[in-house]
């Protein structure tokens, strides 16, 4: 039995909801190492974390997502194109911000982990925008109002 949109699109959101928490304690930890209140190691940690559920979530994205998105609509494609690039950009900036390399350069690394916390960010709200929305991800035959999507 295949999972139907609408469940996906609660897993994806669920996913989004816990990944907010996780970015709050990354940059939180951010933060305290740039005020000289934190300690690297409190970093690192929150980084991990990052890194550890950020790539879990965006290989279920990947799964559930791309088959969908490759014929929902017209802007499928697109939608997918978009999705893969960001995913890329995504791991790349974990792979070095959690490198072996990365914390001698800790100042640098929480920076960058504040910076990459605001565009995932971005990019859930986006997802949630123009991948999630009941608009685009539905289970329903007939097509509900696509003008905006």
């Amino acid at each position: 039995m295949s999972t139907t949109n609408v469940a996906l699109r609660q897993v994806l959101l669920s996913q989004h909801a816990h990944l907010r928490e996780t970015i709050a304690r990354a940059q939180q930890a951010a933060r305290e190492l740039l005020l000289k209140s934190g300690s690297v190691a409190n970093l690192q940690a929150a980084v991990e974390a990052l890194e550890s559920e950020l790539r879990a979530h965006l290989a279920d994205e990947e799964a559930l997502l791309e088959p969908v998105l490759a014929t929902i609509d017209a802007w499928g494609p697109v939608r997918l194109g978009l999705l893969r690039a960001e995913h890329a950009h995504q791991r790349a900036i974990l792979a070095v911000l959690s490198g072996p390399r990365a914390w001698p350069a800790a100042s640098l690394v929480a920076q960058r982990t504040i910076s990459l916390c605001a565009d995932v960010l971005a990019d859930m709200e986006a997802e949630e925008r123009e991948f999630l929305d009941e608009k685009v991800l539905h289970d329903d035959l007939v097509l509900l109002d696509a003008s905006d999507c």
